[in-house]
């Protein structure tokens, strides 16, 4: 009988650690469940996020080059901004779906998104502030404000992606 508890106890433990990439599977399980929604129109929500981004820190708009598409009246047209939009969203979607299962995997795609963004003197700050409008910005286009679980596992998973930075 006490052998009996000590696995269930054992199970219930791994069930509510993180693992390498910093979410427990219960956190997991709410991400895939909230990013299936999201993924259904990841431009628009994508582009929503750039533009609260911008709307909030106007500063980064000097971080980008939009030139590309210069029949935009409205930044929110701009077929640039929603190309990155999408790249971004894109990458976040791929860490949720394939890669909270391949801790690996997950931590490959952050390095190469962490080296590229470098490059263009992108720092920890930048990153956490871009997460945290990402994070804020689903759960209320979720209208999941308040969802303890999500709230976390958005914070978790956010938080991994901006401490990549560190390395």
């Amino acid at each position: 009988m006490n052998d009996m508890f000590n696995s269930e106890h054992h199970e219930e433990s791994v069930l509510n650690s993180p693992d390498d990439t910093g979410l427990t599977n219960h956190q997991k399980a709410a991400l895939v469940g909230a990013w299936s929604l999201v993924k259904q129109d990841m431009v628009s929500h994508g582009v929503n996020v750039f533009i609260r981004l911008f709307e909030e820190h106007p500063k980064y708009l000097e971080y980008f080059d939009f030139s590309q598409d210069d029949s935009a009246e409205e930044l929110r047209e701009n077929k640039s901004l929603h190309a990155h939009a999408l790249n971004v969203m894109h990458l976040i979607g791929a860490l949720i779906d394939y890669g909270l299962d391949n801790p690996l995997m997950f931590k490959c795609s952050l390095s190469k998104m962490m080296k590229n963004h470098k490059k263009h003197g992108v720092n920890k700050e930048d990153v956490t502030i871009v997460c945290g409008i990402i994070m804020e910005y689903c759960l209320e286009a979720l209208d999941q404000r308040g969802s303890t679980t999500l709230e976390e596992a958005f914070s978790s998973f956010m938080k991994s992606i901006a401490d990549t930075f560190d390395e």
